[in-house]
């Protein structure tokens, strides 16, 4: 799997060496060095299992962009990392507003002339003998980004949460509209999945409706629908499913299938302008608890997961044995808030993976103490015990992320409805600036099931050209690094 990434100074030496296989007049190596000091500089890289195979520099001055080169070593050429770098090239342009992005490429190099086309740059006129050894003539091309915006609509139903939003260039949030059912299930003590699938039904189109009110858009003017098509509850996910299958066969856009987890990355876009992959993200959402290396804004990796309960699971039966409402997770917060953690000893669970995790022996300890203190007449004090069961909870997750993010090299993310848990942010920003490691988080909006993060997922699946037909399914389970 090929890894974009800025480059850094260890990686100076390899992308030397490819500009001065590339190249007709190779910059020195402090050259290359000082682009990763310059403000309007962006040196990127292509690697794939630690092996640099290609690199890219572009310069963003105002409005105005211009590559300076793109070099892909030659035995790594038709696997499509020019393609990927030109990818990441145009994301930064927009993101900094580039209007304009101009580039040159010898008269006789077909192939790169062909890739430049594909993304749109056309030849805008031709600089005699531009190049050396050989003498050669120059195209300018140029590709003109003006007001270019790709509004994509994103509908999020795969649990309790019945959510639309519209999102410009993937980071832009227009609107997001959220209609919950907390309150109906807090009746059940959990989700209801048939309650759940029917209020989806009951609440899609004025859902929708009012997103497009709020981003002041019109269905015609959108590019893509976005929908949520795993993981989930299935009912749930075909309600929206369903929903957006009419909306494109009525309206002709297309439909772009975005996993849920995906999505949970994707908020940390919308809530950090300048975050790029790569980093590692720690994604906590209800049944899910997983440990991925974001590769790039479409491809992934699962370092680790939970190995039975996911935290969200194990947060909401701990809250049940203490007798606290659902959801379990703010109810355990507050409770623990008022407790002392130390008051209770709890154990750490042994896994094999190294950034695998395990709720379920932590579950049934305090399940344990609550039926040994009742069965001998005692009282429990519940907030030390919801206290003991967070630090412990929110402390396994927060290593096993700064462990993966320092082995990597890379930044640390929290993504997902338990990212926005404060004992979780506190101990992995205390980790974090212990090992010199830079931390992300989602706005507190964006940590629990919205529409904005399918929308966001959805516009860089749309970018290289995932769509599905209307035959798309939905899928209770889907693991994060398959295709949909």
């Amino acid at each position: 799997m090929i890894l974009v990434r800025r480059a850094g100074q260890k990686d100076i030496g390899p992308i030397h060496a490819i500009e001065e296989a590339c190249s007709s007049a190779p910059w020195s190596r402090g050259q290359l060095a000082e682009e990763l000091y310059q403000d309007f500089a962006c040196l990127l890289l292509a690697e794939e299992d630690g092996e640099i195979l290609g690199f890219a520099d572009l310069h963003v001055v105002s409005d105005d962009a211009h590559v300076n080169e793109i070099g892909v070593r030659e035995d790594a050429r038709r696997r499509g990392i020019g393609s990927a770098l030109m990818e990441r090239m145009l994301d930064v342009c927009r993101r900094k507003g580039a209007v304009r992005v101009s580039l040159e490429v010898r008269t006789g190099n077909v192939p790169a002339i062909g890739l430049y086309e594909k993304y749109g740059f056309r030849t805008a006129g031709m600089r005699k003998r531009f190049y050396r050894d050989p003498a050669e003539d120059g195209y300018t091309m140029v590709r003109e980004m003006g007001e270019e915006h790709v509004l994509v609509l994103g509908i999020e139903s795969s649990c309790d949460e019945t959510s639309c939003a519209v999102v410009r260039d993937g980071r832009e949030m227009l609107s997001n509209v959220v209609a919950t059912q907390i309150a109906e299930h807090r009746l059940y003590g959990g989700v209801v999945p048939e309650i759940a699938s029917r209020r989806h039904i009951e609440n899609i189109v004025p859902v929708c409706r009012k997103a497009l009110e709020d981003a002041g858009v019109t269905l015609e003017e959108l590019d893509a629908v976005a929908v949520t098509c795993a993981p989930g509850l299935i009912g749930a996910l075909l309600a929206g499913l369903s929903f957006a299958k009419g909306l494109c066969y009525g309206s002709g856009l297309p439909l772009v299938p975005v996993h849920h987890l995906r999505g949970h990355i994707a908020s940390l876009y919308l809530s950090n302008p300048e975050l790029e992959p790569p980093f590692v993200a720690l994604v906590v959402s209800g049944g899910h608890t997983h440990t991925v290396l974001v590769k790039g804004y479409t491809e992934f990796e699962v370092l680790g997961r939970a190995v039975d309960d996911a935290a969200g699971e194990a947060f909401d039966k701990v809250a049940r044995t203490l007798g606290l409402p659902y959801p379990g997770g703010p109810e355990i917060s507050k409770l623990a808030k008022e407790g002392d953690p130390s008051a209770y000893h709890l154990p750490t669970p042994h896994v094999s993976g190294a950034y695998d995790v395990s709720f379920s022996g932590l579950k049934t300890a305090v399940l344990n103490l609550v039926n040994s203190a009742a069965m001998k007449g005692e009282e429990i004090r519940k907030a030390d015990l919801a206290a003991a069961f967070e630090q412990k909870a929110t402390g396994i997750l927060a290593e096993r992320l700064i462990d993966a993010a320092a082995e990597h090299g890379l930044d640390a993310a929290i993504c997902g409805g338990v990212s926005v848990n404060g004992e979780l942010q506190r101990k992995a920003a205390a980790l974090a600036e212990k090992r010199g490691i830079r931390l992300w988080l989602p706005e507190r909006q964006l940590c629990g099931d919205n529409g904005a993060m399918i929308a966001s997922a959805g516009y860089y699946e749309f970018l290289r050209g995932k769509t599905a037909p209307l035959s798309q399914n939905a899928y209770a389970t889907y693991d994060i690094d398959k295709e949909l």
